[in-house]
């Protein structure tokens, strides 16, 4: 055997006898058990609850170092929590070196496994992460890559887990950088990948995210058989939220500027989200765009037991950028078009801005119905119960477009334009619209009702009342109005309308009546003032009795699709009946006496 050899077989023996007198001398004369109370003593100076109820013993291959079992703690974070077995081994070189500080720790890795953590908060549900397992390998703080992957259980066995490349500089006692390379962070079927630069010294930190398609609602439906709590309502298309991914890019500085870029893809439908704070002065700007959104898909299904008008918290999505954002917010939307089942809007904008848990919509505009939309809002959120302010006004909305979209009504035309202030507090729908309260005005240009033919209505009612049969097959189908004016006001529920008045040919229309919203009906009194010899070119002949008397009539029917009570336009039972006695007495008088005024008088009449 060569000289060389024989030289390194001795130096490799030495050194296995000399550590194997190491190894006896140090586990015959120290007995890491002794310090039990001593390393419980130092972690309650630094306010940490710490109790060793298991074994420490010695690790001496491949690594020296300890072992430590059945570790439990509490501090002012983790409220509790406990590790089965820990074990950290050092580094032979810093060991050997002397030199030991912040910079040169040493630890070469650290093994947790059996852990529990829980964090309890009064204002938050508990939080606790079961079966924690940790592994850090060649550790330091120089600079140099090192492994760390850690996992743990929520829920009852939702998994977690982290897995990075780590880089850690110290400086002057002080940790100045962590990056993080081929970061994939996992909770159950979510997935996250991406890099992160803190620079420490800078207040910057840069990187990266990115996720492949995320199945939501599968997501959602695990949570929920853990977490019945947690429940979203059932959506109208079996394929919302299958499809979710996302990529961001970040520049962050904690104590100012930091900007944010987002595209975010749902079921296909690309979102960009671009947002920028600024911590010094707390103010963040965010705008959002997208090309085309299909909402419909995500609203409950018309045929779910979940009842929209129910559900609760309906101001939720709109405060929920400002509740990670407690400075001054302001968002700007842009969508070109927002789809929904039976209309959508176009060119759609809005700015919205909030304070406090206060928001302001100033400004909110789209096309809508073939007509124009604007509208500006104020939400207090400060209260247990939200309230609102709303100024909104509509320019040619199309009603033959609207009444088919929200009412599957086809036999309504027009184009109305209006303005409203309204105010409401509530929750839902249902809340929302008992506590309404408002005013405005509108206008219908061309109003015409297919169902409903008003100038035979009237025809019939002044055959009635002493005219001449008429023939009616001239008359045309449906009812077609002049410019139809109103004011309107609302109050628990019900919106009223007053001074409406309007025109159908020598018939002037005037009246009154209200829309009650959750029953879905409606009521109109109208007064048809006949200022002619017929009610127009193609009309009825009137009786010079009725001419200039006013006919009352009674209008009313529903709006929610309810075949078995159709619209109904007839004379008021009440007001007919005086107007038949009037002219009742004014044939007497003019066939017996030639004066009717006298007789009149006789029975009271004016």
């Amino acid at each position: 055997m060569p000289k060389i050899s024989k030289w390194l077989l001795s130096i490799v023996a030495s050194l296995l006898v000399f550590a194997s007198i190491a190894v006896i001398v140090i586990t015959s004369f120290i007995d890491p058990n002794d310090y039990k109370s001593d390393i419980e003593a130092v972690a309650n100076e630094n306010s940490i609850r710490l109790s060793i109820e298991g074994d420490i013993t010695w690790q001496f291959f491949p690594r020296l170092g300890i072992s430590i079992e059945q570790v439990s703690f509490a501090d002012d974070y983790f409220h509790s929590g406990s590790v089965g077995q820990m074990i950290v081994t050092a580094d032979w070189l810093l060991l050997l070196n002397g030199k030991i500080d912040l910079a040169n720790i040493p630890v070469d890795s650290v093994t947790i496994s059996q852990g529990t953590f829980r964090y309890a908060n009064p204002d938050l549900l508990p939080i606790q992460l079961d079966d924690v397992a940790l592994s850090v390998d060649n550790f330091s703080l120089t600079g140099s890559d090192f492994d760390f992957s850690a996992s743990a259980e929520v829920l009852n066995g939702l998994p977690l887990a982290i897995n990075t490349t780590l880089a850690i500089k110290v400086k002057d006692q002080k940790i100045t950088q962590v990056k993080a390379t081929d970061l994939r962070l996992q909770a159950d079927q979510i997935i996250v990948t991406g890099n992160v630069d803190a620079d420490l010294e800078a207040l910057e930190i840069v990187g990266n995210l990115s996720s492949p398609s995320i199945n939501m609602m599968n997501q959602i439906k695990t949570i929920q058989q853990r977490l019945p709590i947690f429940s979203i309502p059932t959506m109208s298309n079996a394929n919302a939220l299958t499809d979710v991914r996302f990529n961001s890019e970040f520049s962050v500085n904690p104590w100012g500027y930091s900007n944010y870029v987002h595209e975010i893809f749902i079921d296909q439908q690309r979102v960009d989200a671009t947002i920028e704070a600024d911590q010094s002065t707390g103010v963040m700007n965010a705008l959002i765009s997208g090309d085309q959104f299909k909402l419909s898909d995500y609203l409950p299904d018309s045929g779910s037991s979940t009842n929209p008008a129910n559900s609760g918290a309906i101001f939720a999505p709109l405060a929920l950028p400002f509740i990670f954002w407690q400075g001054q917010s302001q968002i700007e939307l842009t969508i070109n078009e927002i789809v929904l089942d039976t209309f959508s809007l176009s060119n759609l904008y809005g700015n919205l801005s909030g304070l406090d848990n206060f928001l302001q919509l100033t400004s909110f505009n789209a096309d809508l119905l073939g007509g124009q939309l604007n509208a500006t809002a104020r939400v207090d959120l400060r209260d247990r119960s939200p309230s609102f302010s709303l100024q909104t006004s509509i320019d040619s909305v199309d009603l033959n477009k609207a009444f088919s979209a929200l009412a599957d009504l086809t036999d309504v035309s027009g184009q109305l334009t209006g303005n409203i202030t309204m105010s409401g507090t509530g929750q839902d729908i249902t809340e929302i619209q008992q506590s309404l309260s408002g005013s405005g005005r509108f206008t219908v240009l061309d109003p015409s009702y297919e169902a409903m033919n008003l100038e035979q209505t009237v025809c019939q009612a002044a055959t009635l009342m002493g005219g001449s049969p008429s023939n009616l097959s001239a008359l045309p189908t449906g009812t077609n109005l002049s410019t139809l004016n109103g004011n309107l006001s609302i109050s628990n529920g019900r919106i009223s309308v007053n001074d409406m008045t309007t025109a159908l040919g020598n018939l002037n229309l005037e009246g009154k009546g209200y829309i009650q919203m959750l029953e879905q009906r409606y009521r109109f009194d109208v007064n048809a003032l006949i200022a002619g010899s017929k009610t127009s070119s193609l009309g009825c002949s009137i009786n010079k009795r009725l001419q200039n008397r006013t006919i009352p009539f009674i209008c009313t029917g529903r709006f929610d699709g309810d075949i078995s009570q159709p619209p109904s336009c007839v004379p008021n039972q009440s007001g007919t009946k005086d107007l038949l006695k009037n002219t009742l007495i004014e044939k007497i008088g003019e066939k017996y006496l030639g004066n009717t005024s006298a007789l009149k008088n006789i029975f009271g009449k004016q």
